[in-house]
């Protein structure tokens, strides 16, 4: 079919191959009739670029090319020249300077060493001024040593201390009624007495390290007050509170030997149990003494078989049989405990039996309890419309897996999608020219007009009339088709001759 022809920008910007192209877009059937009888067709003004313009378009192109190529000619042999001054330095080590060879860390160390060493026995010197015989050892010593002879003689007491405790009267003066008041007056000088002695030694105490010859660290007078108020209260003796205090020390160690003799004393001797020999007189009866050998003999004999397959460990009775001498008798069985052991002996078989009959029966109902719960499952399984979790998680599994199958394959047709797209697409410099060619030859339309005195609105509408007309004549004459395709044909074959004469201009 017929394709309409405007001119737009596009068809404009062609350059070389303007007059080829200019019978095959206009046929000669278009153009106005000599004679004039023939109707009047209107024809269209077609404008053809200069070739100064081309000539512009060309140098300037040109030209840009030739300041690039002259500015990366500059970047090159400044680089190169540079590289060149940085290869011709030489570079030379400086001297070891001579304060590295002094051994200033072996002095540092032997200062330190020296330091250390009078600091040492500065400190020595300062705790044997500072030390003191202690007083209260051998007192300690000779307090332990009364008391462990106090707790000999009274563990083995003599009858002469004996005689003497019990000639021993009590004194009269325990008797009398001011020896508490006395008591208490004792104890109070003893206190007075541990006040005063303690005063007296913390005014007396020394520090350990003398700290006047040291300096103290200026204080503002500001901080000293505070601290002054704030440790006020240790000057002030008149406390509120006055703690209960035990001023008596206990004895510890007498209380100790104390408790040793009273456990001592308190303590209950229990005789020790003596084993005696069994007197049984059942083997000196006569009547029954022949039966009571036969029966001893027979389970004698049983007995050493039945031992004789048992292992080593088991045969102590034998040995026992054997230590026997042939002149003791065996106990006499008589017929209460050979009663009492038949009836033992029948209810542990009863029990025995009673057992394995539960054991049976437990069993039984086991398998019987387990062909239940599977009839009752699989009928279960059978009437419930919904279905087992095992099945439900067997479905959603492989459907999830699907969809994820699906998920990949569409992920992985839009990556390649996307490649295509991005190896299909142009680069973006010839995206750019592209788009300078277009604008150029706009341009340059839009100035020959202006030069002709014509707009783009009249040109359009020229061009439009113009492709109704064409359509009207052949919609009526019924061109033949290979012509109208043959016109298609050369439409298009020009476009991508635009397209490239557009490029070269740009380049």
């Amino acid at each position: 079919g017929n394709k309409r022809q405007s001119s737009s920008l596009i068809d404009l910007t062609s350059d070389s191959t303007w007059d080829q192209q200019k019978p095959h877009l206009f046929p000669k059937s278009r153009l106005r009739p000599k004679s004039a009888s023939s109707p009047w067709i209107p024809s269209i003004t077609i404008p053809q670029p200069f070739e100064m313009t081309l000539r512009e378009a060309r140098k300037k192109s040109q030209l840009m090319k030739s300041y690039v190529f002259l500015e990366l000619d500059k970047q090159r042999d400044k680089r190169q020249s540079q590289d060149e001054a940085e290869c011709q330095k030489q570079f030379r080590a400086q001297p070891v300077p001579a304060h590295v060879f002094l051994p200033l860390y072996q002095e540092i160390m032997e200062q330190n060493e020296i330091r250390r060493q009078i600091a040492t026995q500065k400190r020595k010197e300062l705790l044997l001024s500072t030390q003191r015989p202690f007083s209260f050892l051998e007192k300690e010593e000779k307090k332990k040593e009364a008391i462990r002879q106090k707790f000999l003689a009274a563990a083995t007491p003599n009858e002469s201390s004996k005689q003497k405790q019990a000639t021993k009267k009590v004194p009269k003066s325990t008797y009398d009624p001011l020896l508490g008041d006395k008591l208490k007056e004792a104890e109070l000088y003893r206190e007075i007495r541990i006040q005063m002695r303690a005063k007296d030694l913390l005014e007396s105490s020394v520090a350990p390290i003398d700290t006047s010859n040291r300096r103290r660290e200026p204080q503002s007078r500001t901080a000293t007050k505070t601290k002054q108020e704030r440790l006020g209260f240790l000057q002030d003796k008149s406390f509120s509170f006055k703690p209960r205090i035990n001023p008596t020390i206990p004895d510890f160690e007498g209380l100790y030997w104390a408790f040793q003799r009273e456990a001592v004393r308190r303590q209950e001797i229990k005789e020790a149990t003596r084993n005696k020999p069994f007197k049984l007189r059942t083997s000196n009866l006569r009547g029954r003494q022949r039966q009571a050998n036969e029966k001893v003999k027979f389970h004698f004999f049983q007995d050493s078989h039945q031992l004789s397959k048992v292992s080593v460990q088991k045969s102590h009775s034998l040995t026992r049989l054997s230590s026997l001498s042939s002149n003791t008798l065996p106990v006499h069985i008589t017929d209460a405990t050979r009663k009492r052991e038949s009836a033992i002996r029948y209810s542990q078989d009863n029990k025995k039996e009673g057992d394995k009959e539960g054991i049976y029966w437990l069993e039984k109902q086991k398998k019987k309890c387990q062909a239940i719960r599977k009839s009752v499952n699989s009928r279960a399984k059978a009437l419930d419309p919904h279905k087992s979790l095992e099945e439900t998680h067997k479905e959603k599994f492989k459907q999830n897996w699907q969809n994820m199958r699906e998920r990949t394959k569409e992920y992985r047709k839009e990556l390649e999608e996307m490649q295509l797209r991005v190896k299909n697409r142009p680069y973006l410099f010839e995206q750019v020219t592209k788009h300078d060619a277009r604008q150029g030859a706009e341009r340059r339309y839009r100035h020959t007009l202006q030069q002709v005195g014509l707009s783009e609105e009249f040109v359009r509408k020229k061009g439009k009339d113009a492709t109704d007309l064409l359509d009207e004549e052949s919609d009526v004459h019924r061109a033949p088709k290979p012509q109208g395709e043959k016109d298609n044909c050369t439409v298009q074959e020009g476009e991508p001759q635009e397209e490239q004469s557009g490029k070269e201009m740009a380049t």
